[in-house]
């Protein structure tokens, strides 16, 4: 995508365009929850027409061509995108790390079994029929994946401190 800008850069561009427009002073990494307020409704503004007018990187999916068709959709998203950046984005967060409310909640989003297990729960459900069997394969599911998961983590133990590593007996 020739011509384009990433999400992050868009939200940055219309940020900064927004506050500079308004007057309001702004330096990267203060937290512009605390300046933003009823000029955030711009941003928004500004970032649905960059993605109308192709300026903006999208994927061309069903779900987005849905979102560029509707502009109540379009908005929905980038108010979300918008909060996502905000959250994310030292320059905008107060120089802070990111750190995830629910680490680990979208756990098996993309592995077919799960999801599979998951729909067969909720038609179970919706035919009034128990459907603990498949909670229990669902839980047992996860945990293959949280453990596939556990094995690619890869440590330097060089950095870790000699007295850490014999206290929990990993020393060479």
């Amino acid at each position: 995508m020739t011509g384009t800008i990433s999400q992050r850069e868009a939200v940055y561009n219309a940020t900064h365009q927004v506050l500079k427009e308004n007057n309001i002073s702004f330096e990267d990494g203060n937290n512009v929850a605390d300046v933003i307020g009823e000029h955030r409704d711009a941003v928004i503004a500004i970032v649905c027409e960059g993605f109308k007018n192709g300026t903006i990187e999208l994927k061309d999916t069903p779900s987005n061509q849905e979102k560029l068709a509707s502009p109540a959709k379009l908005r929905s998203y980038v108010s979300g995108l918008v909060s996502n950046w905000y959250r994310k984005d030292k320059n905008f967060n107060g120089n802070t790390k990111y750190v995830a409310k629910n680490p680990g909640s979208r756990t098996g989003q993309s592995d077919s079994k799960l999801k599979a297990l998951r729909n067969l729960k909720k038609m179970l459900e919706t035919k009034g029929q128990d459907a603990t069997e498949v909670d229990g394969y669902i839980e047992a599911r996860l945990e293959e994946l949280n453990a596939e998961k556990a094995k690619k983590i890869e440590v330097n133990m060089d950095e870790i401190p000699a007295e850490l590593k014999a206290s929990l007996g990993l020393d060479d």
